[in-house]
């Protein structure tokens, strides 16, 4: 969208209304570059991580976010994920999400 063309000075509206200083205001805004956030990038083996095994469950990606909005970082990675994987992360601690099955089912853990 491009900015509204000036208006004429015999034009019957040839001062801004607040219409036009708003707009001007959002593509101030939309176009003004923002400075990247400086943040320390940490390895993941020098955070402190919690790892989420995901046995299927429906919530398990719901979890990672509550997980991080503690502002905890966590790896989410499926059940079959090999160790060796896991443990170059470092973990601090698990969270294993439900699987698909009824916990009332027979033979259920």
């Amino acid at each position: 969208m491009e900015p509204p063309a000036p208006l004429e000075p015999d034009s019957e509206r040839s001062h801004p209304t607040s219409e036009d200083l708003e707009l001007s205001s959002y593509l101030e805004a939309a176009t003004t570059e923002t400075p990247a956030r400086a943040e320390s990038v940490e390895a993941p083996a020098a955070r402190e991580t919690v790892v989420i095994i995901d046995f299927g469950s429906q919530y398990s990606m719901l979890i990672a976010r509550r997980v991080r909005e503690c502002n905890v970082y966590c790896e989410l990675v499926p059940h079959d994920t090999p160790w060796e994987q896991v443990e170059r992360l470092n973990p601090r601690g698990f969270i294993l999400s439900g699987g698909p099955a009824s916990v009332y089912d027979e033979g259920a853990p």
